[in-house]
C-alpha cells in the first residue's frame, strides 16, 4: 500500500528523506514511463528519473502541488523533453518527433505566434481548448501530443482503430487552429 501524497508533501515539508523513498516506491515507474516516451536510452531515463526526484526535492517546500502525481509528471516531461532536444539538437527521431511535425504542419507559425503571448493566457486558451472536445478526442489529444504517444499505442490502450484515434487527432487539430485563429493568432 502506498502513502497519501498529502502525507508525502508533508514530509518534504519536514525535509525527510522518506518522502523521496515514497514518492520512488508510488510513481517511479510513471516517472520513468513519462521519460521513456520521449528518450529511447535507458541510462538518459535513469538519469531524467534521478534529476526529477532532486527537482521536487527542491521545489517543495515551498511549493505545495495540488497533484502530485501530475506534478511528477510533468518535472519528468519538461527534462526528457530537455535532454531530447540535447541529444537531438541536429537529428530527427521517434514517435514524439513526428507528433510534433503533425501539430507544426496543421499550424504553422502558430508556435512563433504563440510565444507572444503572456504563458498563462496561453494555457488558460489551451485548458479551454481542451476543455471543449469530448473525453476520448481529449485524451487522444493529450497522450499523443503530450505523453508522445504513438497512434498504436493510443489505439491499443484505448480499445479502438488507428484510424479511429487518426481521425480523431485530425479533427482535434483542425479545432485547435480554428481556435487560436479566433484569439487571433496568425496561422
Amino acid at each position: 500500500m502506498y502513502m497519501e501524497d498529502e502525507k508525502i508533501i508533508a514530509l518534504f515539508f519536514q525535509r525527510s528523506e522518506i518522502a523521496l523513498e515514497q514518492v520512488r516506491k508510488k510513481y517511479g515507474g510513471l516517472c520513468a514511463a513519462v521519460a521513456g516516451r520521449i528518450l529511447s536510452d535507458a541510462r538518459d531515463i535513469e538519469e531524467c528519473v534521478t534529476d526529477t526526484w532532486l527537482r521536487l526535492w527542491r521545489s517543495i517546500p515551498p511549493g505545495r502541488p495540488a497533484s502530485l502525481k501530475a506534478y511528477i509528471a510533468r518535472i519528468a516531461r519538461n527534462l526528457a523533453l530537455d535532454r531530447y532536444a540535447y541529444n537531438t539538437a541536429d537529428r530527427r527521431n521517434s514517435a514524439l518527433t513526428e507528433a510534433f511535425e503533425e501539430l507544426e504542419g496543421e499550424l504553422g507559425q502558430t508556435a512563433a505566434s504563440a510565444e507572444m503571448l503572456e504563458e498563462e493566457a496561453f494555457h488558460k486558451l489551451l485548458n479551454r481548448f481542451l476543455r471543449g472536445l469530448n473525453r476520448n478526442a481529449r485524451i487522444y489529444f493529450v497522450r499523443r501530443y503530450w505523453y508522445g504517444e504513438s497512434v498504436k499505442e493510443i489505439a491499443e490502450s484505448c480499445g479502438c482503430s488507428e484510424e479511429a484515434v487518426k481521425s480523431s487527432l485530425f479533427r482535434s487539430r483542425a479545432k485547435l487552429r480554428d481556435t487560436l485563429a479566433k484569439e487571433g493568432i496568425s496561422i
